[in-house]
This record gives structure tokens, sequence and C-alpha cells, in this order.
């Protein structure tokens, strides 16, 4: 059997199944992070060609503490897709998660394409036209343990995400300084800053640049880019609610059925 196929044969697999029915971790049928990225392009490109429509990339293992956890020393990421997105202020449809979790975020909207070579910080950084307020769930397809390569074979967990208030970028606008308050149920559980992402979420998007480009993959005009989140990762429970505040920048919020 070709390493190509392998890869595919694995890819398949995880088309196959979801958090509805998940499997023990992958990671030791292949070599390491780049056969993970190869699969999660398989698997992409296969969805693609099916009709759906990537609206940009999420980023995870933006903190220290994070990488350390899963076994690697830089993020991963994943794409995003028209499907995964939610009105803020509404109910995700039953069915759509099985065991979601909750981040509060920041997103990046890009007004110009990002291509595939090496770029300044600066050059990304003015790409960056607007900038939401966002919400994200995770919805994994592993059972027990699994680590980061398994997190980029599953396409990072992306599962569903909310786009709050949009506020667009200024020559004033400091996206480290922004801070979040977050509540479930109506109560405040956790508070924290922007710069948990890397120092900044315009962090997050020259890192993600630069990975893309190593693997010949640009980003484009319109995409979002979810850079982390600011507060704790939640365990969403049936029925639970969530609101996240910034202050002076707005919201967003979602609620989750009695029945998932």
């Amino acid at each position: 059997m070709t390493e190509q196929h392998h890869l595919s044969k694995v890819a398949k697999k995880l088309r196959s199944i979801s958090a509805f029915n998940p499997i023990p971790s992958i990671h030791q049928e292949i070599n390491g992070a780049e056969d993970a990225y190869k699969i999660q392009k398989i698997n992409r490109e296969k969805w693609m060609s099916e009709g759906r429509h990537e609206t940009g990339f999420k980023v995870a293992f933006t903190t220290p503490e994070a990488q350390k956890n899963f076994g690697t020393n830089e993020p991963v990421y994943g794409c995003l897709f028209a499907d995964m997105c939610f009105p803020t202020d509404r109910e995700i449809p039953p069915g759509k998660v099985a065991r979601p979790k909750l981040e509060g975020e920041i997103a990046l909207e890009l007004g110009e394409n990002l291509t595939a070579e090496k770029l300044s910080d600066e050059e990304i950084s003015s790409a960056v036209n607007a900038f939401y307020i966002a919400l994200e769930i995770p919805d994994g397809s592993f059972s027990g343990e699994y680590d980061a390569v398994d997190m980029i074979a599953d396409n990072a967990a992306a599962a569903g995400y909310v786009l709050g208030d949009r506020q667009l970028m200024t020559s004033e606008t400091n996206l480290a300084a922004l801070s979040m308050e977050m509540r479930q149920n109506s109560k405040l559980v956790s508070t924290g800053n922007a710069s948990a992402c890397m120092g900044d979420p315009m962090n997050v998007l020259i890192w993600l640049q630069s990975a893309l480009a190593k693997r010949n993959e640009n980003l484009k005009a319109g995409q979002i880019v979810y850079c982390g989140s600011l507060v704790p990762i939640i365990q969403a429970q049936p029925g639970d609610s969530f609101h996240a505040t910034v202050d002076g920048a707005g919201s967003a919020s979602c609620s989750f059925p009695s029945i998932l």
C-alpha cells in the first residue's frame, strides 16, 4: 500500500464518523503532523467537491499550556465551512453537535488576499479590515485521549461558529487589549484577555499565514480566522445558554437545545 493510499484510507475513515459515533485516536496510524495535515486536506477537498463552501480557518492551541497538554510546540489549524455558521442570539439546531464545547474568541475578517509566500508582519496585519466578537463550538470525533496530531487530522474539531458584533479595524484598534466576560445561563463564569492568544490575535494570523504558505495554501479576502479562546473552554450541556461580551466592541451569544 502506498503512503498516499494509506492516508486516503485514514481520511475516508474520519469522514465516515463524527462526534455522534466517535472512534479511538488515529495518531498511531500515521507519521506525525504533516501526515495529519495531508489527511485534513484530502477531506477538505472532498467536502468542497461535494458543495461545501470554505469560509476561513480556526486556530487551536494558542497558549503554551494547551500546546503542552496536547504534545505540540505550536498551534494547529482547521478549516471552517459555511454550514458551520449559526446566527448569534439563536439556538443551535438539534442534531448539529453531540458533545459540544464553547469558546469565546476574536475572529478576524480579511479584506485582501494573503498569498502563499513569505510576507511581512505588516503586510499580513494590513489585510485585516474587521473583527468579530465570536463563539466557537468544537466537537471532536475521538473517544478517550487524543493529541495534536489527531486534532489536525480531525480538522481541529471544527463543528460550529457564531459571529457576533462586527467592528472595523482602525489605526487605534488594539486587539491585544480586548477583554471578554463569559456568561453561562446568565451567570458570569469567566473573564479573559485577547493577549492570551499568542500575545495578540494578530500574531495568530501571522502564524497561520506562514503555516499555510509552507503547504502552498493561501488566505482569501472575505475569509475569517478564529484566533483561539480568550476564556477557559466550557463543556456545554443541553439547555445551556452563553453570552460573551467585550466592553466597547459588542457581544455574541447562543444557546443549546435541551436535547442535543
